[in-house]
């Protein structure tokens, strides 16, 4: 892998997002050193999480997808949510748990889904360190930038509800439940999708809608922000 592919495909894409959700975190943004901690935790758990899926011979199913997408597509369709979608983001809900309870820094509702994104960008650019040596033009920007943006939308749901209960003081097992398991549908049906040229469209509709919601709770949080500040 060379190193214009490594900046192209990786560094850019991590430090246009990093600098985009540190913006978004204007009033009180995080500690620095926490954000890079949390971007190496997402990178590690990404690992963890390619190591998993080659157990899955295990229990009967293929490590690569591919095999089974065009020839059995309502199997390739429950793996998507399952492998893939569930997978994913419980492994990267592990370092989000660390975080909360560990990280003093995080004292804002807003900071659920800025940890969480940040976790799911880590994520990211080890898929995009794995997948990239393998793409080329387009294909390969299309990727480096488009992969972080739908791993942090779809960690910010879980992020943002977990969040929440954690600063309130309320048991974290049924937002954990509960946003997980939105994510994991929400990511499984996006990746589902995404494999057909027919599909594709409403793939996109399944991102826009979340980031739909993801902005109007973050501009929601900032007006809320605002008011105790000049309470």
């Amino acid at each position: 892998m060379t190193l214009s592919l490594i900046l192209s495909g990786i560094i850019a894409p991590a430090v246009f997002w990093l600098l985009y959700f540190y913006y978004k975190d204007r009033f009180q943004p995080e500690p620095v050193l926490h954000v890079c901690i949390t971007y190496i935790l997402g990178f590690v758990s990404a690992y963890l999480c390619f190591k998993s899926c080659a157990l899955l011979p295990l229990i009967g199913l293929p490590e690569d997808p591919s095999i089974i997408m065009d020839n059995n597509r309502w199997l390739f369709f429950w793996y998507c949510l399952g492998p893939v979608g569930l997978l994913e983001e419980c492994i990267k809900f592990l370092p989000f748990l660390f975080i909360i309870f560990y990280f003093k820094s995080f004292d804002e509702e807003i900071d659920g889904i800025i940890y969480a994104s940040v976790i799911a960008l880590g994520f990211a650019s080890y898929e995009n360190l794995h997948y990239l040596v393998y793409l080329e033009g387009f294909e390969l920007f299309g990727r480096a930038i488009a992969s972080p943006l739908t791993h942090t939308i779809f960690s910010s749901i879980w992020g943002y509800m977990v969040g929440v209960a954690k600063l309130s003081r309320r048991s974290l097992f049924r937002p954990s439940l509960i946003g997980l398991g939105i994510s994991a549908i929400f990511h499984g049906i996006f990746d589902f999708l995404t494999t057909s040229p027919f599909l594709r469209v409403l793939a996109a509709g399944v991102i826009l809608i979340i980031w739909i919601w993801r902005i109007r709770t973050i501009e929601r949080l900032h007006k809320k922000k605002e008011t105790q500040v000049k309470v």
